[in-house]
């Protein structure tokens, strides 16, 4: 056999096998990084989003396992009812409130913190001496208040709430003779939706447990029903 067609076979045989080498080394070369950013999936970016609201709910009302803060004021519908013997006659006086207050939700339920400034202690009537006159007074009793709601959501954007009212006196002149106060509040919580997403309506019933002291034989105990307007500060 001559020598080039020595070297013909010899490239017949030498070209297929660089050919398989060289893709064994491009396999080995590759990264597992690599292997594996092709292997696994894509995290999904709606997954994430749905994650952070309850079904059929948008809002503050629905934003689950998260906060935000909240400013809120209204008027107050105020009593003091008295127990035992007194010559006064209690009614009702319109009065105000206004606070801050945190708003968390777990799934359905929801913890509720608030600071408020309110004021309470209804009116009160007394019978002239030998006339049929009555003159009022009005009892401004001056509250720094503390309530810890805690609400359950039947259907979104409604929650049920209840719970404790700690409120501590300020020095008024006509203000009580206990400086401390402690209730229980019942109320509803709405979040509106659509265009006034960031308001809400709260309406509450506070009932005191506090007595305290009108004159030797009686007491009295604040009862407040609420109306608030609030503002909700969060991020759709």
């Amino acid at each position: 056999m001559r020598l080039h067609q020595l070297f013909a076979c010899a490239a017949v045989v030498l070209l297929p096998l660089g050919t398989l080498a060289q893709t064994a080394s491009d396999s080995l070369s590759a990264t597992p990084s690599s292997i594996l950013a092709d292997t696994l999936p894509e995290p999904s970016v709606s997954s994430t989003v749905k994650l952070k609201y309850a079904p059929g709910g948008y809002g503050p009302s629905a934003l689950l396992n998260n906060g935000h803060f909240g400013f809120k004021v209204g008027p107050s519908l105020t009593s003091a009812p008295i127990q035992g013997v007194s010559p006064s006659i209690p009614k009702r006086k319109m009065d105000f409130h206004l606070g801050v207050m945190y708003r968390y939700r777990f799934t359905k339920f929801v913890v509720q913190p608030e600071l408020l400034y309110q004021v309470k202690g209804g009116t009160y009537q007394q019978f002239q001496i030998a006339s049929t006159n009555r003159t009022t007074t009005e009892n401004n009793f001056n509250y720094v208040s503390l309530p810890i709601m805690f609400g359950y959501i039947p259907v979104e954007g409604l929650t049920l709430q209840a719970g404790p009212e700690f409120s501590w006196a300020l020095s008024t002149p006509n203000g009580p003779q206990s400086s401390r106060d402690l209730g229980v509040a019942l109320g509803l919580h709405y979040d509106f939706l659509d265009m006034a997403d960031k308001f809400s309506l709260n309406l509450r019933y506070v009932y005191g447990l506090t007595k305290i002291p009108e004159t030797v034989n009686s007491t009295l105990q604040n009862r407040a029903l609420q109306l608030s307007v609030i503002y909700n500060f969060y991020k759709k």
